[in-house]
């Protein structure tokens, strides 16, 4: 697929653009540099690749300059004329009022003007947008990147300023959507891609899987080894729920009673003498506490000199001295121990209370019991026990739910175990692709090699490997030609430039027999290089599109062609030149008109 023809239905505001075979450049003439109010980066180059897109069906948003913009642009109807990878040419018809409505013209040759064309002579009319798309997809036929479509890789040839950050994830992908592109960079570089989409869908099963996990473990107390106890309370729960039923729906309470007598003797009466065991214990204990807490030092240092001075003895002012740092020493043990004192008090009423509490729920239990055993109203005994069936039945709907949770959480951990397993077997198959290669990635990494050390005369590397997810991680970089060793200068801007440069033209070059993109439009594709690297650029530039039917289009300044310095012609050519932009004023510019 190559570019053909660009125009609209206004002419005199958008001239018509017809692209060539080989090198196409898009000029932007400089003829007033001092000018601050003339600026030469506001003329339009970098805007022309929105409008191919636009052609090529990229999708509108609110934030696109035809929608923000509509009072300039509504009336626009542009025409985007293609090669067919197989034979003739394909006009697009769309827009930019209605840019969901598209229209389609095939035709034998080249440079149409179809801005007068009835509507009842295109071949398709006012297709809906994902219609288009997908008819336009399979008019293109890139059977070797299927199942992707056109449009996932058309980025790499179509790179405006914004994409030159990094050579394989574009700026309309994002920041960590790696599953929106790797996959797709995998295919093109002639490796299984379902491999991969397959493990980034396991990983997010995985972290859905592991988030629900948690968040149900969260909503019980019990973990799933308590699972076959807790069904085996539930067994005898049910049992004893339906014990009760049919005792009731007989009027036949023997048997109940005799299991109600076994629980107050068995049950409630014991946990009832070891409560008031714990009671009498805890209250002793208190008293004892609280004693301890009365107790207060009961020296006074003037009744013993009292008693001196009426024996006529000297009292000594050291032994006073010593009295007063004795006195001084048991205040603060009294008051530290006090304090724990108080502590252990605090914790004692508290136990007191809970034994008390649980003691009066255990006495009330217990006189219902006896109640029923000793009543002799059968109907009073049957409204007990009913009532009693409904806690029942309250405890078993309380438990089978735990168990029903219980049972969610053990199927989610067994999906668990299963997922990550298969992440595992996914990993390690990549592990496994990448090792065993493929010759278009071979090849695509010999001549992007190749490139880049005919233009800057230093060797980079083009790999995969693994991150520590077990994903792929692409990379291009410079490296010492002796060592191999990552050098700091595909930091730069420049050199970062040449490898994304390097990585379209290598990969455009393995698909140059194929039914692939067989154009790149680079914006500024020249700028920051040094003028020895631009003769070298464009070199290799002419070779490739002479060698491999390549169509190169690039934007630059022509302050940026190295013209003085060109001795072989290697700067473009006037019949090369498919558009001229300057900075003289509203004619100069793609658009014919102020600037918006």
């Amino acid at each position: 697929m190559k570019l053909s023809h660009l125009y609209s239905d206004q002419p005199a505001l958008f001239p018509p653009i017809r692209f060539r075979d080989g090198l196409n450049v898009v000029l932007a003439n400089i003829r007033h540099p001092k000018d601050n109010a003339k600026l030469g980066h506001n003329l339009g180059k970098t805007l022309l690749i929105d409008i191919i897109d636009f052609g090529l069906l990229k999708g509108v948003t609110k934030d696109h300059l035809f929608k923000r913009r509509a009072d300039l642009f509504a009336g626009f109807v542009f025409f985007l004329e293609i090669q067919l990878p197989t034979s003739g040419y394909l006009t697009i018809r769309r827009s930019a009022a209605e840019p969901t409505k598209i229209a389609f013209k095939r035709h034998p040759h080249p440079h149409q003007d179809f801005t007068g064309l009835p509507d009842p002579e295109w071949d398709h009319w006012r297709e809906t947008f994902d219609n288009a798309v997908v008819l336009l997809d399979s008019l293109l036929a890139f059977t070797p990147i299927k199942p992707w479509s056109y449009r996932k890789g058309l980025g790499y040839f179509l790179r405006g300023q914004n994409d030159y950050g990094n050579v394989f994830q574009l700026a309309k992908f994002g920041h960590g959507r790696h599953k929106e592109w790797k996959p797709y960079l995998a295919k093109v570089l002639g490796f299984d891609d379902a491999i991969l989409t397959d493990k980034y869908e396991a990983d997010t099963a995985l972290a859905r899987l592991r988030a629900d996990s948690a968040e149900l473990q969260a909503e019980i107390t019990l973990k799933p080894n308590d699972f076959e106890k807790l069904r085996a309370s539930i067994t005898v729960k049910r049992d004893e729920v339906d014990t009760k039923l049919r005792a009731l729906d007989a009027f036949d309470f023997h048997g109940q009673e005799i299991n109600l007598a076994r629980e107050v003797a068995e049950s409630v009466e014991t946990e009832i003498a070891a409560i008031n065991i714990l009671l009498y214990n805890a209250r002793h204990d208190l008293a004892q506490v609280e004693r301890g807490l009365d107790d207060d030092i009961r020296f006074d240092l003037e009744d013993v000199q009292r008693v001196f001075r009426e024996a006529q003895l000297t009292f000594p002012d050291q032994l006073a001295r010593d009295y007063d740092d004795l006195v001084e020493f048991n205040r603060r043990i009294i008051t530290e121990r006090q304090a724990s004192l108080r502590d252990r008090a605090a914790a004692l009423r508290v136990e007191i209370a809970t034994a008390e509490q649980t003691n009066a729920t255990l006495g009330n239990r217990r006189q219902e019991i006896l109640q029923v055993l000793g009543g002799t109203d059968s109907l009073q005994k049957f409204k007990d026990l009913q009532r009693q069936l409904d806690q029942d039945r309250a405890s078993l709907a309380l438990m089978e739910t735990k168990a029903a949770k219980l049972e969610s959480l053990l199927t989610l951990q067994d999906q668990l175990r299963q997922t990550k397993s298969r992440v595992e077997d996914l990993t390690t198959a990549i592990q496994q692709m990448v090792h065993h290669s493929s010759p278009r990635y071979q090849e695509i990494q010999r001549t992007f090699s190749r490139i880049i050390k005919e233009v800057t005369h230093r060797t980079a590397l083009l790999y995969l490997d693994q991150n520590s997810e077990g994903n792929l991680d692409p990379h291009a970089e410079f490296s010492e030609a002796d060592t191999d060793l990552h050098t700091e200068e595909d930091r730069g801007t420049s050199f970062r430039q040449m490898l994304c440069i390097a990585f379209d033209l290598a990969v455009l070059i393995s698909y140059a027999k194929e039914p692939f993109f067989h154009f790149v439009y680079h914006d500024g594709g020249l700028e920051r290089l040094q003028n020895k690297l631009k003769l070298a650029l464009l070199q290799v530039i002419r070779d490739i599109c002479a060698t491999h039917g390549i169509q190169y289009l690039f934007s630059a300044l022509s302050e940026d062609l190295p013209t003085q310095e060109d001795n072989t012609r290697l700067c473009p050519q006037p019949d090369e030149i498919i558009l001229t932009l300057d900075d003289s004023g509203d004619s100069g510019r793609l658009f014919k008109m102020g600037t918006f």
